[in-house]
Parts: structure tokens; C-alpha cells; sequence
């Protein structure tokens, strides 16, 4: 499975004592509407859906779902109830259960010039605020306190852990200026991040990312 996500706006560095919670949450709600759409348009997330919320069903007391969309929303809310934390429920498609392979390409569209760079920050800071905004936070300190909006129930993630990902590669070119902006800042970026997922070993879940 490949795809594909996007983001535009300020990134900035992080690391060591600058967590940038509050910046990296604010990236993550850019990602969840795009993982919740992938979650409903790929026939091969909606049988996950299903196959999970059936599998996670135990002695939930519900009214079961009567068709396949129902079965969907029905699998995707099992599952956010598997990873609750505080008052999120969160939907990771990497998780170490499904052991998966997860590959990214990451674009970096930024300012170079000498006096943006200079302000802007080191690249490997950047790359390492976008694995933190792609996986789901172990708290609410992790979201800058904020609490899930009301579109956010379930919220949805790539990553249950970034240490789920097996290979980076790294490109960083010019960017002229963001779309509808007529002024660069110092950390605008453009980023296209190429997800792909396979299987480590063949198994039961390659229909799904094969």
C-alpha cells in the first residue's frame, strides 16, 4: 500500500528539552482528516475495519452493525477504543500487531537562502517534529493539553510508535512560496510525505498491504 500525505504551514526543529508539543499536535490534525479519509475510501482499510472491530467484539453489548458501512464505523470505533488515552481514542494504521514495514520519502519544500536557513533551523530537527506530529501521543502533555475537537472522535494516526519506521529517506529542496501566501517566513515548509507499507513476512494481513 502507498500514499501519500500532505502538509503546508510553519515547521519547526525539535529536540532535546524543546518538545514543540503544542506545534506537533497542531501538524497531527492535519494528518488525522487525511488518514480518515484513507480509512474510508481503501477497500483494503475498510476490511481491516470490519475484520478488526469483529475480532475485538468479545462481549461488547452493542447492537450490531446491519451492512457493510455500518461494520465499518462499528470496526474503526473497536478500535479507537483499544487505543484510548485520555479523552482521545486514537486509530493507528502502523502498529506493532500488524508488524508492518512502514517506508517514507519525505519532501521538505523550505526557504534556502541564507538569512531564512539560519532562522529556520537544522533539517533533522524538522524531520524529527514530523515523526512525532505522524504517531499517536503517550499523553496529553504530548497534545499541549489541548483535548480532542469535535471532529477528532476517533482520531486518527499513522503511527502507533515512530520507532515503527524501518527506512527514511530525506529530500529538501527550495521552496518559492506557500500556496495563497505572497510572503515567505522563515520556517514555512511544504511537505509531501510518500508512506509505504508492506508486510515483514507473510502473513495474514499481506492482503491488506501487499
Amino acid at each position: 500500500m502507498e500514499f501519500r500525505l500532505l502538509y503546508e504551514g510553519e515547521l519547526l526543529p525539535s529536540g532535546g528539552s524543546n518538545k514543540r508539543a503544542k506545534e506537533k499536535h497542531a501538524i497531527r490534525q492535519r494528518f488525522h482528516p487525511q488518514l480518515r479519509r484513507l480509512w474510508y475510501i481503501s477497500r483494503s482499510l475498510r476490511q481491516l475495519a470490519i475484520n478488526t472491530g469483529t475480532a475485538l467484539l468479545g462481549n461488547e453489548n452493542a447492537v450490531l452493525p446491519r451492512n457493510e458501512a455500518e461494520w465499518v464505523e462499528f470496526g474503526i470505533s473497536m478500535i479507537g477504543k483499544k487505543w484510548s488515552r485520555e479523552d482521545y481514542q486514537f486509530v493507528p494504521l502502523v502498529t506493532s500487531a500488524l508488524a508492518l514495514r512502514c517506508s517514507l520519502d519525505i519532501l521538505l519544500l523550505r526557504p534556502e537562502e541564507d538569512r531564512l536557513v539560519f532562522q529556520q533551523g537544522d533539517i533533522d530537527g524538522q524531520v524529527k517534529t514530523v515523526f512525532d506530529a505522524l504517531r499517536i501521543p503517550a499523553n496529553l502533555a504530548e497534545t499541549g493539553g489541548k483535548g480532542p475537537e469535535d471532529d477528532e472522535s476517533p482520531f486518527f494516526c499513522l503511527l502507533e510508535d515512530d520507532h515503527l519506521i524501518s527506512e527514511v529517506r530525506v529530500n529538501a529542496e527550495q521552496l518559492l512560496l506557500l500556496p495563497n501566501e505572497r510572503q515567505i517566513k522563515a520556517n514555512d515548509c511544504f511537505a509531501v510525505i510518500h508512506v509505504k507499507l508492506s508486510h515483514k513476512v507473510p502473513g495474514a494481513f499481506d492482503q491488506y498491504f501487499s
